[in-house]
């Protein structure tokens, strides 16, 4: 890393329905801390959250809903945050049908929640098509599911539905900027991601080949490299 970079922590941030579990081949590697956030369902409060357990200067990586709340994050306290990493993430606030398509599943209740996860397939969504058959790693996401329950879902899926857009704050982002995603995630498409990045002077963007949306679980150590890599030249 570069030496100013290399002396500060990195603060992970999950996505929905997720934990530190998710982070953990980043935290092994890099250090720093993973911020628990499974008892909030309003993205301003959980960006609030993370300042609060952040050092005073820090590196920011986050997935998913995890992107949103650096965002938010970013725009209360840019001056703290020295890099950050958006991951399978987008600057854009819900569609209409995206609220609707996650008011239903929320409407559907806990039996249905756990019901789903009990099936391998419901997985497929998040992962590559060569990961399809990766049990053990279907397993860690059950496992993450099952933990976090269907009370966090609820509360994340109403903070995604809640959040404000950010595409009108890209231009004002300059410190150093990964974006990186998994070059078959369906549930984000690679153009959002780009769409960050082309709204970031001098960001960086990077696809991770044969990966879905949970590039950070999926293939851990390729997410490590481009990492590694984009704080060294940083």
């Amino acid at each position: 890393m570069s030496s100013s970079l290399s002396l500060l922590p990195i603060v992970f941030i999950p996505g929905a329905s997720s934990d530190e579990a998710s982070w953990e081949a980043q935290r092994s590697h890099f250090g720093g801390t993973t911020v628990n956030l499974t008892g909030f369902d309003n993205i301003g409060s959980m960006g609030d959250y993370v300042l609060q357990q952040a050092p005073e200067a820090f590196i920011l990586c986050g997935t998913s809903m995890g992107g949103y709340v650096a965002f938010d994050v970013l725009k209360k306290a840019g001056n703290r945050v020295k890099a950050a990493i958006l991951c399978n993430t987008s600057a854009r606030a819900d569609t209409p049908e995206r609220k609707r398509q996650r008011q239903m599943e929320i409407n559907a209740g806990e039996d249905a929640y756990r019901a789903a996860r009990q099936d391998d397939s419901h997985y497929h969504a998040f992962i590559s098509r060569k990961s399809a058959g990766d049990k053990q790693l279907i397993a860690r996401l059950r496992a993450i599911s099952e933990r976090v329950g269907y009370s966090t879902f609820k509360r994340h899926q109403q903070a995604c539905m809640d959040r404000a857009e950010s595409l009108s704050y890209l231009s004002e982002i300059k410190m150093p900027v990964l974006v990186i995603g998994g070059s078959e995630d369906t549930l984000i498409p690679n153009e959002l991601q780009k769409e960050i990045a082309d709204g970031i002077a001098g960001s960086q963007l990077s696809f991770i080949p044969d990966t879905g949306h949970i590039t950070n679980m999926e293939a851990p150590g390729a997410l490590n490299d481009e990492i590694e890599e984009f704080l060294k030249a940083a």
